[in-house]
């Protein structure tokens, strides 16, 4: 009899391997976790930009003989402005993959400051331009390489500004007229270029820190005034450009 259950046993044994094998194998294995996204764009932002703007800007007079023209003929004179630019931003994004997109408001200081003289004789009047607040609504159109953000930018810009001529009779060689025509307006034009954005999470929080350029176009500002000699009025019209270069950072929720 135990001869028999020897064999038996043994063989029960080796019959059960395949089986305990077979458990181990098909046992509940742990699943990782799939790790968020190193840098998630979508979402409301807010945000400081500075830098510093530089352009160009023209004055046209728009008579057409001596009696219409201030200074007769037309000699259309420009001159470089420049200055700071310090803006509050603020906007939303929709993240899609790589394609990030959404709009952008933003409200700030600008001085488009500049002057110029008319050339040729008299020598004595002068183009001008200044302004102090601005606006941009833009939407903005990028592609997102991980924390990475490559956009452009393109919407409207809004400027109070002031252009102006004016002759003192005062500066050699000089006539003997004097005029101030000016306007003051806030004025309304286009603005269109691009950047790069750079995401960091610090403190469990994102936040952003970008480069960017944005060239702009006010378009024709039309202004006229009478001479203190009773003249006119004279009608000229200005054009200014410009180019916004600065740096900035956003927060974002």
């Amino acid at each position: 009899m135990k001869a028999f259950l020897r064999p038996a046993i043994v063989f029960a044994i080796a019959g059960s391997l395949p089986f305990i094998s077979n458990a181990g194998e098909n046992s509940p294995k742990e699943v990782a976790a799939v790790a968020p996204p190193a840098c998630e764009w979508s979402g409301f932002y807010l945000g400081l930009s500075a830098g510093g703007q530089f352009g160009h800007s023209e004055d046209h007079d728009l008579g057409l003989n001596n009696v219409s023209a201030y200074n007769a003929p037309d000699r259309p004179w420009g001159y470089h402005e420049d200055g700071v630019s310090v803006s509050e931003q603020m906007g939303f994004n929709w993240q899609l993959g790589h394609f990030v997109f959404g709009p952008e408001v933003e409200a700030g200081y600008m001085n488009l400051k500049g002057s110029g003289f008319e050339p040729g004789d008299p020598h004595d009047t002068d183009g001008s331009s200044k302004s102090d607040l601005f606006a941009t609504f833009r939407g903005r159109v990028g592609y997102a390489a991980g924390c990475w953000l490559f956009y452009g930018t393109g919407g409207g810009i809004g400027v109070n500004y002031t252009t102006r001529v004016f002759d003192d009779t005062v500066t050699a060689p000089n006539g003997l007229d004097r005029i101030d025509a000016h306007r003051e307006h806030f004025e309304l034009g286009y603005t269109a270029g691009g950047g790069v954005e750079r995401m960091f999470n610090m403190w469990g929080h994102r936040w952003s820190v970008k480069v960017e350029y944005l060239y702009f176009d006010l378009g024709n500002q039309g202004f006229s005034a009478t001479s203190a000699n009773g003249f006119g009025p004279y009608h000229w019209h200005g054009d200014t450009t410009g180019h916004i270069v600065r740096a900035g950072f956003n927060y974002h929720f």
